[in-house]
């Protein structure tokens, strides 16, 4: 099984392989953080993600839209983006911001 790696006030790591798994782990971890928290996702280790992650994650963004600042994606990788990209996502990745 993957895993979200994550505490209170550490990024969320999305993991190598983010396939289903990963998915319903963030969506977990999301729900413990709330819309209310910081939100910062470590991309840097992904090599492969699937749609139900792009997806999770793009809720989330749609859910915290208001809030300011707005969620941090860290070291994002090139699959990563790639992931939002090929979906057609693309808009949806630019609401976040970007740090290293």
């Amino acid at each position: 099984m993957s895993e979200v790696a994550a505490s209170d006030s550490a990024p969320i790591a999305i993991p190598a392989a983010a396939d289903m798994d990963a998915a319903e782990d963030l969506l977990a971890r999301l729900r413990e953080i709330g819309s209310e928290g910081p939100l910062t996702i470590d991309a840097s280790a992904v090599e492969s993600m699937s749609t139900p992650v792009v997806l999770t994650i793009v809720s989330a963004l749609n859910t915290r839209a208001e809030l300011k600042p707005p969620a941090t994606v860290l070291n994002p990788s090139t699959a990563f983006v790639d992931a939002f990209t090929d979906l057609g996502l693309f808009q949806d990745l630019m609401k976040m911001e970007f740090a290293t």
